[in-house]
């Protein structure tokens, strides 16, 4: 016997349920929430409920009470609707403290699910709305806070900027907080609110200065060509802004400022070339904290303080000037760590900026962190990667005592910048005077610098000239030079150096090299292999023919490799043929669960080949697809209403799979195409067939057929070919009528078309390069930024990030265009970062995976949505408004999920153990 009792129907929730009473009663329950069965959980929210409404209670019990009736409104069995709305009821009589925690409970369910805000009533809504309106303006600034971050729920986007001036910190930060999340989820902010957020960096809270620093840029970047009181660009005047708080007095703040500055793109050069300035930036509140050291000392120099006037202090002259001459210098390696990222973005903007930053990055090298000196020397090699980096002499000497560090992986990283630098004929010598040094000393570092080395001689060539390679040799021009040892480490590394320089030099070095060298090119090409060029015999002198021979005859595993090479396309062609025989079969015979499973395991087994063509894997995928429709077609013909709910997510499969296959693929021909679509009427038509199974919702059921008809005539008329006359009379039937008896028809009487993509066709897909092994360590009071970096195979439109949550809900962000770039043919490289809010506390370790896909227009938009979500929608809501968002696109994934561990922390400013003088 079902009771409805206060706020769900159950058959299991007992009638005796009291409150909490103790505080370590309401503490266990709350610790043993998350393993509790459904009947449990409506036990606990019944508890918790009574437990918030008892008056006699102390605050701390309700408190817990609130918590425990959150959690189980997240939880997806309980009437979540129900649950909010005794929470609002409660609000009325309750005293500051449990208002407080109601608010916050609602804010962190309104961030959980999505659409919260449609679960509630009108009535609700407008409870909740009064009494938000009311403490809004309470004294005790606690409620005022959490009452204006519920104007979000209640539509009062547009009353939380009067909050940004609130008489308490905390106030205003929450404000600042609820228009950041509005621009975080994509709405537009006025530009109006630029004077309001530079105002807010002037404040006295830290976390306020930290909020509007991020604001600052949002806007100036949405609104880059507006005028600003200075004439200058929005854009320009927010970075000099932002510049500006490099300087200020929170070391948390500092360090936003400079992540902030990574992120801004087109920055007027002259902006940009003055953050490397000696002069003095604007003097704010801040005190100045070291004078530097090296070639920065003299920033802040008393001939300057005497000068010093407020006309002389203007915004336009001296606003970005030092930024992050500051930002490198500054104590706390936090800062400097965001400065060196920033640097290392912004160096892809100006080549002149790009080329001030080595001299400061080298300087870096000397830094007292090791992770410091990792991410200067990484930045430096990346840029190194864009263009080829000039050393000089002095920073040269810095790089060549870095290659003495004591730490392997910045010893390891200082390679890999050498190999993409330039520096004199000098400099190579202490160059390799350094490196033999380093092979002496680190024999585990061996293969890297061998590896650095044939970089070196391909930028070098122009330097390695024949004398050079006699001195390096210690090969004599005038009397028999002694045979070196094959296997002396530093020889070995002079010959990779010499010999890999560009094809006219070697010729001139090889004229010098005496035979010995020549008869260990051999040893040396096996013993690392790599490390030599290819080409290598045609330089050898005719009367060594023996060394030819060795240098040209197939190795053992090159053998071995063609062999299997050789074994794998007989193979691959074996499966490919058994996989064709499998699916014409199924297109062609009547639908058996056997067929689908014979196709299904030919199709896997055939794309776990790893010579197989693309066309091939794509027809693959397109059997895997067939074979859906083959349960599909079995599970219409029994009829079963038992099975509906399988049936809607066989033909969200399908519809997700034939959309994937059309987006990634490029080079489809019209007939593949039409194939794709016509697999996605199958999808179409099965979903209202199990619909009618169902709910049988009449809003639904409308406009599905409505399309499913435009849809059904589109494909008729692609299909214009006598051999498929069938195919056109079933859907000529189903474009004029609907009922469950012809639905049912079309799906038993279903075949696949034929697929032959064009030989030339490419798949799209998308490799996220692997980051830290170690968790992602941040601010738990503050977004996540969760760092992005993938190589895109032929394709760049329509990118998007997926993002899933240890909520286990996906986020979708649409990727800017200016974030891929090309770096290669037909690849991009795809170096983004998006911030998300995660509703964890300090400690509290969990997973976000993040995906690439990409975003293809759907046929027809709106039933589209409904078959892909694989389910129907609630007589609860307004169909039209709860899949809007879904309307115009499907998102398919292109890159397997990458796992990144976070460990939400909450950082405490601690200086370093060094101090600069």
């Amino acid at each position: 016997m079902s009771t409805k009792r206060g706020f769900v129907e159950t058959d299991t929730c007992p009638s005796d349920c009291t409150p909490y009473t103790t505080y370590q009663e309401a503490h266990n329950a709350l610790q043993a929430l998350k393993h509790t069965s459904h009947a449990g959980i409506l036990e606990h929210a019944e508890r918790a409920l009574l437990t918030v409404s008892a008056q006699h209670l102390p605050s701390a019990i309700r408190q817990i009470g609130v918590r425990l009736a959150t959690i189980a409104c997240a939880h997806p069995e309980p009437n979540s609707a129900s649950i909010a709305a005794s929470l609002v009821r409660a609000l009325k009589d309750a005293d500051p403290s449990i208002r407080c925690e109601i608010y916050a409970s609602l804010i962190t369910l309104h961030e959980i699910k999505s659409q919260f805000h449609t679960f509630l009533s009108p009535e609700v809504t407008n409870a909740l709305g009064q009494c938000v309106r009311t403490d809004v303006n309470h004294s005790q600034h606690h409620l005022r806070s959490a009452a204006v971050a519920c104007l979000q729920i209640v539509g009062g986007n547009n009353g939380v900027r009067r909050f940004t001036d609130d008489a308490h910190p905390k106030v205003r930060q929450t404000a600042l907080s609820v228009i950041q999340r509005q621009q975080m989820v994509g709405k537009e902010l006025g530009a109006e609110m630029y004077g309001e957020c530079v105002a807010a960096t002037l404040d006295d809270a830290e976390q306020v200065r930290m909020i509007a620093v991020s604001l600052v840029w949002a806007i100036g970047s949405q609104y880059a060509k507006h005028v600003s009181l200075h004439n200058l660009r929005l854009l320009d005047d927010a970075f000099i802004k932002v510049c500006d708080m490099v300087n200020d007095s929170s070391m948390l703040v500092r360090q936003r400022a400079c992540l902030i500055l990574g992120r801004f793109r087109r920055v007027s050069p002259q902006y940009l070339e003055q953050t490397f300035s000696k002069q003095v930036m604007s003097n704010l509140r801040s005190v100045p904290r070291s004078l530097g050291y090296g070639r920065n000392r003299g920033l802040h120099s008393s001939k300057f303080h005497q000068r010093e006037t407020v006309d002389e202090l203007r915004l336009l002259d001296s606003g970005a000037a030092g930024a992050f001459v500051h930002g490198l210098e500054d104590e706390y390696q936090e800062v400097r760590d965001a400065a060196i990222e920033s640097i290392l973005e912004l160096s892809s903007e100006s080549p002149v900026f790009a080329s001030r930053a080595v001299d400061f990055l080298v300087d870096m090298f000397n830094d007292s962190s090791d992770r410091v000196r990792v991410r200067a020397i990484r930045a430096l090699t990346v840029m190194g990667t864009r263009s080829v980096i000039y050393l000089t002499d002095e920073q040269l000497s810095i790089a060549v005592s870095a290659i003495k560090d004591s730490s392997q992986s910045v010893r390891l990283r200082i390679y890999e910048f050498l190999s993409v630098s330039v520096v004199s004929s000098n400099g190579l010598q202490q160059l390799m005077h350094a490196i033999q040094d380093n092979l002496e000393a680190y024999s585990s570092d061996l293969l890297p610098v061998y590896r650095a080395l044939k970089l070196l001689g391909a930028n070098h060539s122009n330097i390695i000239t024949p004398q050079l390679t006699c001195t390096l040799l210690n090969i004599s021009q005038h009397y028999l030079s002694r045979e070196a040892r094959i296997d002396d480490v530093v020889y070995a590394g002079n010959v990779i150096l010499v010999i890999n320089t560009k094809r006219a030099t070697r010729h001139a070095v090889a004229s010098v090299l005496p035979d010995y060298v020549f008869g260990h090119l051999p040893y040396l090409c096996d013993k690392y292999p790599g490390c030599l060029p290819n080409n290598l015999a045609e330089y050898v002198p005719a009367h060594l023919p023996y060394v030819r021979q060795m240098l040209v005859r197939p190795t053992p595993d090159t053998l071995v490799t063609q062999m299997t090479r050789d074994d794998d396309e007989q193979q691959t062609s074996a499966l490919f043929t058994r996989m064709q025989r499998v699916l014409n079969k199924a297109c062609e015979e009547p639908a058996s669960a056997q067929i689908a499973d014979d196709l299904v395991l030919a199709a896997r087994t055939f794309l776990h080949t790893a010579t197989a063509e693309c066309r091939q894997k794509v027809v693959a995928r397109y059997a895997e697809l067939v074979s859906i429709g083959v349960k599909i077609k079995v599970m219409v013909e029994s009829h079963d209403t038992m099975q509906v709910g399988e049936l809607f997510a066989l033909t969200a499969r399908l519809m997700h799979g034939s959309y994937e296959i059309e987006a990634r693929t490029q080079g489809l021909d019209p007939l593949a195409r039409t194939s794709l679509v016509y697999l996605r009427v199958l999808a179409h038509t099965a979903w209202l067939f199990a619909h009618s199974l169902s709910e049988h919702d009449p809003r639904v059921s409308a406009k599905m057929r409505e399309e499913l008809q435009l849809r059904a005539t589109f494909v008729a008329q692609a299909l214009s070919s006598d051999k498929f006359t069938a195919a056109k009379e079933l859907l000529s039937a189903l474009s004029n009528d609907q009922t469950p008896e012809i639905l049912q028809h079309f799906v038993r009487m279903f075949r696949a078309l034929e697929f032959v993509p064009k030989s030339q066709c490419q798949y799209a897909r998308a490799e996220i390069q692997p980051g830290s092994r170690r968790p992602l360590e941040f601010d738990h009071r503050f977004p996540l930024r969760v760092p992005i970096n993938a190589r895109l195979f032929w394709t760049s439109r329509n990118i998007v990030a997926n993002v899933t949550l240890p909520t286990q809900t996906t986020r979708v962000w649409r990727v800017p265009p200016n974030f891929i770039k090309p770096c290669g043919l037909m690849q991009s490289s795809l170096e983004w970062d998006v911030e998300v809010e995660l509703p964890l506390g300090s400690g509290e370790v969990a997973a976000v995976k993040v995906a690439v896909g990409m975003e293809c227009a759907s046929d027809v938009p709106w039933s589209d949505a409904f078959v892909v979500r694989a389910a129907s929608v609630p007589v609860l809501y307004d169909i039209t408004d709860y899949y809007k968002k879904h309307e115009s696109h499907v998102v398919v994934e292109i890159s397997s999920l990458q796992t990144l561990s976070v460990n939400p922390i909450e950082i405490r400013p601690q200086p370093s153990a060094h101090t600069r003088i």
